[in-house]
């Protein structure tokens, strides 16, 4: 049965809202409800910077913050943890074309087009774009067109189309250890792609909470994850929502190197 004397939290995060992301929450949501003194009701934004938008207005009272998304509010917020995925606390960018593309290295991409995913994507933009510049490619006098999908899954939908040439997404080490790459391509179906290259140690998402939010609200939130990573009907709930089935109490380091390193990339105008 429920718990009795239920706090409600509002909980943000990126996802359509009829999305598998979105029905994922709600069944975690449905655990927490049952199992902790917290009811997390999801608050979805369309857009990185909507969520932003929302935790800064007190809408959102815990966040799904992606890294570059946090970078931006760090100021406003109070970090429960990253997400631990397969053990790892980081990952990478990469950029990926159809494996039947005529592009094969970095010096081929002039005049292509390419798809990102949110102008406040790590992986999916953020990343890539600094440091293609860092290796001499100006990215707005090298490819014909840029475009935005809003999720990486879109983004690689429409490499699939032809509606683009090349993506930038996320990218990870497989868990058997093999050299392999897998990103978020493994899950398209009828997608082939050839990696040109991948770039930095990019930390995971935070879980945050406002930072004008109560303490006992902020303990009460973070005993609802400590309760979910420990519960062994739980954690697969946490990984059909974030990718991870563990909260790590504390951040990495990257964190902030990403967060100089962006800020440097927006004054020298590479964000313009």
């Amino acid at each position: 049965m429920p718990s009795l004397n239920l706090t409600r939290l509002a909980f943000g995060l990126v996802a359509s809202p009829d999305g598998e992301a979105t029905a994922a929450f709600d069944a975690l949501s449905a655990w927490m409800t049952e199992h902790t003194k917290v009811e997390m009701a999801r608050k979805v934004s369309l857009t990185y910077r909507a969520l932003a938008a929302s935790v800064r207005d007190g809408s959102s009272d815990v966040a799904w913050l992606p890294p570059v998304v946090y970078a931006w509010l760090a100021e406003a917020v109070t970090p429960l943890g990253t997400i631990m995925r397969e053990g790892r606390t980081n990952y990478a960018a990469a950029l990926v074309v159809r494996h039947d593309s005529s592009v094969h290295a970095l010096a081929d991409l002039r005049d292509t087009r390419v798809g990102w995913v949110d102008p406040w994507s790590a992986a999916g933009f953020v990343v890539p774009r600094i440091e293609l510049a860092r290796v001499g490619i100006d990215p707005a006098a090298t490819f014909r067109s840029e475009t935005f999908h809003g999720t990486h899954r879109e983004a690689l939908l429409a490499l699939r189309r032809g509606d683009c040439d090349v993506v930038a997404t996320y990218a990870r080490a497989p868990e058997d250890g093999q050299p392999t790459l897998e990103g978020a391509w493994s899950k398209i179906d009828d997608l082939q792609v050839r990696v040109l290259a991948t770039f930095g140690t990019i930390p995971t998402d935070v879980i945050a909470v406002r930072r004008n939010l109560p303490p006992a609200l902020l303990d009460l939130a973070l005993q609802a994850f400590r309760d979910a990573s420990a519960d062994p009907t739980a954690r697969p709930l946490l990984h059909a929502v974030f990718g991870g089935s563990h909260l790590h109490e504390a951040l990495e380091p990257a964190h902030e190197t990403l967060r100089l390193a962006y800020e440097t990339a927006q004054a020298n105008g590479l964000f313009d």
